[in-house]
């Protein structure tokens, strides 16, 4: 498959390493507070709803929904140029109540509609870490 946007090796502060570890075994996973139960993304060092430094990481499901989008018409480097337009996601988990910003890699842009399922997949960076992307799925009425 080819990539969908040129994927740079992410360089995660010490809290995010943990997901990255995850996403390596491409099992996504989220902080979730072992106090309080809430999910949290970007990974954190304590729940800012309860202030607990505890913590367990949940596997997402693969299904998720589409929460909202942009697209991106204008590069903002030569890299990006022969990618536009592409899409920016901000892909929901309503069963774990968390967000994640991705990219839905199957769609052309006119083709997005919030709410629409969506369903994850796998894209490796250029140092070989697999990266959290999404597919659209069709919806059968």
């Amino acid at each position: 498959m080819t990539r969908y946007l040129p994927t740079p090796p992410p360089n995660p502060p010490l809290e995010a390493v943990p997901f990255w570890e995850w996403c390596k075994k491409r099992e996504l996973r989220f902080q979730q507070c072992a106090n309080c139960g809430r999910c949290r993304h970007h990974p954190a060092p304590y729940c800012r709803f309860c202030l607990s430094p505890e913590c367990v990481w949940v596997p997402a499901p693969d299904e998720a929904e589409l929460f909202s989008y942009t697209v991106v018409h204008n590069a903002v480097s030569e890299e990006l140029r022969p990618f536009v337009p592409y899409n920016i996601a901000i892909v929901a988990f309503p069963s774990l109540n968390v967000r994640l910003i991705s990219n839905v890699i199957d769609l052309a842009p006119e083709e997005l509609r919030i709410g629409m399922p969506l369903r994850l997949t796998w894209q490796e960076c250029s140092d070989g870490t697999p990266l959290p992307l999404f597919l659209g799925k069709t919806v059968t009425p």
